[in-house]
């Protein structure tokens, strides 16, 4: 069996691995803002970057990317007026920010392939099934989420019997009990319960056919039509990043720790591996790392509509292009040039 584990993390490797072409003549510097979504972490898409950034592949690509981080939400406003190119943001949150505000904001490449949150129940819990969680108290972060209301539905639940209740972003409130159910980041908080000493199993909206997808690149419509070249030197560059962050994990969590200072390497290590699974998947495999499937972008709109995730409808051409990582990807395998 370890051989056979061998072999295939060599395979990933090598399909992820960038094929060299003839480089055209260089292009003057482009200087541009990447704003991560949130604090210094093993987030993938922001590994992505901090391996370019590390590698130089930024610089090859004529671009010097300045990287700042969020703190509180301020992407989305820097990103709509272009003081940022580029960002992060779940194909979900891209569309209800079009949805909601007419924010300009675009998908440019699916980097998380399945849904960023579970739901947390204690390893001893007698919850098994959906149908359990009448009678229960049943957390959520801000809002209740379409996810969650789609688990209700598919599980037959009663809505009524649950006791749903606010609990913002402490894990801590499912270890000492004040909830029974919490909804988690998939990649991030069941470590950080495990390291309280509490083990969890979890409810993933995926494994029940709720169609998530998790955190993309994203951009302005602006830098979509007028710097298009941009786009794709940009997502060349962290592309080959992220490959590099797949073949050598112990260098990508150094990249990280560059950033984030302070933070716990275990813990970061857990959720990049984490998140390269959730990065992965056949359509991947065939089509490369990032690769966008506008079906999937049709069936998360429906969705989202279905249960009271968008405030009205979205042009899905409006808010994903899948152009630029077509063109970057040749048999799966990332064109360098």
């Amino acid at each position: 069996m370890k051989r056979l584990g061998l072999l295939a993390a060599v395979l990933l490797v090598a399909c992820n691995a960038p094929v060299a072409v003839p480089s055209p003549t260089p292009l003057p510097a482009e200087k541009v803002t990447f704003i991560a979504g949130f604090k210094p972490q093993a987030d993938l898409p922001f590994v992505a970057v901090y391996m370019a950034q590390a590698k130089g592949y930024f610089r090859d690509q004529s671009l010097e990317v300045e990287i700042q981080h969020a703190t509180s939400g301020e992407h989305i406003q820097l990103l709509a007026t272009d003081r940022a190119q580029f960002s992060t943001g779940s194909a979900g949150d891209v569309m209800k920010r079009v949805a909601s505000a007419g924010v300009p904001l675009v998908s440019i490449a699916q980097i998380g392939q399945r849904d960023e949150q579970s739901f947390a129940v204690r390893a001893d819990s007698p919850i098994r099934t959906l149908k359990d969680w009448e009678g229960k108290l049943v957390g959520y972060k801000t809002t209740v989420s379409a996810d969650y209301l789609a688990l209700v539905s598919i599980g037959g639940v009663d809505r009524a019997k649950v006791r749903e209740v606010a609990v913002g972003f402490d894990p801590r409130v499912l270890a000492d009990g004040r909830v029974d159910v919490y909804p988690v980041f998939t990649a991030n908080e069941p470590d950080t319960l495990a390291r309280l000493g509490i083990t969890v199993r979890l409810f993933d909206p995926t494994t029940y056919g709720v169609p998530g997808l998790g955190l993309t690149f994203m951009t302005n419509q602006q830098t979509v039509q007028t710097k298009p070249e941009v786009v794709t030197r940009f997502l060349r560059a962290a592309l080959r990043g992220l490959a590099d962050a797949i073949a050598d994990r112990d260098a990508a969590i150094e990249a990280v720790m560059k950033y984030a200072t302070g933070e716990d390497r275990v813990h970061q290590r857990y959720m990049l591996d984490t998140e390269i699974e959730a990065a992965q998947n056949d359509y991947t495999n065939t089509n490369g790392i990032g690769a966008m499937s506008r079906d999937r972008y049709v069936t998360l709109r429906d969705f989202l509509l279905q249960y009271g995730g968008l405030a009205k409808t979205v042009d899905v051409d409006a808010v994903f292009t899948d152009r630029f990582v077509k063109e970057l990807y040749k048999d799966g395998r990332l064109i360098w040039r």
